[in-house]
């Protein structure tokens, strides 16, 4: 009995040791795979249909969702009339826009009803460093939010020592880790893909190829 004991206890050391090193290394530069990469359809309608089913439940419980998608150019204000079109038909209801937080006062961020989905720069919509919106105009509110930042990628992203070397992802190190993980994936050279991943409890990213 004090055999198996002590094996139990040396093999709970090692599991620490090995989670203290893997964290030590870097192991928090992964991102959580949420969709994985897929062919965009013709008409783009895909990317908004694959994201709301895939994040159903928290587009359901959340009151803001940030969206890091300006400034606006054809292909966001696309992607973006998709997403309000496929959540109505999802969920019934219509989603609140407000085009622009940062120029939102408090007061319309506060008496904007849920589901409410503000526009930000892309920059300033996650949470991987400080974020001075979210934390004068979101947090004092106390309701549920998540970030869904827009990406753009053309998949010859180079991962350089600067970003191998992080022990937390930041913004301009997302998409070519990102990328990098799931290379493979992007099989066919003459599509072009789309891929979601999640870092943190409420920062999604989505990837979205160039055309």
């Amino acid at each position: 009995m004090k055999k198996i004991f002590f094996i139990l206890g040396l093999v709970s050391v090692i599991i620490t040791v090995c989670m203290i090193y893997l964290v030590r290394k870097g192991v928090s530069l992964r991102s959580e795979p949420l969709i994985r990469p897929t062919v965009i359809s013709e008409d783009q309608r895909n990317i908004a249909a694959h994201t709301v089913l895939r994040l159903f439940p928290d587009l359901q419980m959340n009151h803001y969702i940030l969206w890091g998608v300006l400034p606006e150019a054809p292909d966001t204000q696309l992607m973006m009339t998709h997403f309000v079109e496929v959540y109505y038909k999802t969920f019934h209801t219509p989603a609140h826009v407000i085009q622009d937080g940062l120029k939102a006062t408090p007061e319309e961020i506060k008496n904007c009803e849920k589901p409410c989905w503000i526009l930000l720069p892309t920059e300033l919509a996650h949470e991987l460093t400080p974020n001075e919106f979210i934390q004068k105009n979101i947090q004092p509110l106390g309701r549920p939010f998540f970030s869904i930042s827009y990406m753009p990628f053309t998949g010859n992203e180079t991962v350089t020592e600067a970003c191998n070397a992080e022990q937390r992802l930041t913004y301009e190190c997302v998409t070519p880790i990102a990328v990098r993980e799931v290379s493979k994936k992007l099989k066919d050279p003459q599509a072009k893909y789309f891929f979601m991943r999640k870092y943190n409890e409420r920062d999604f990213f989505l990837f979205v190829q160039k055309p």
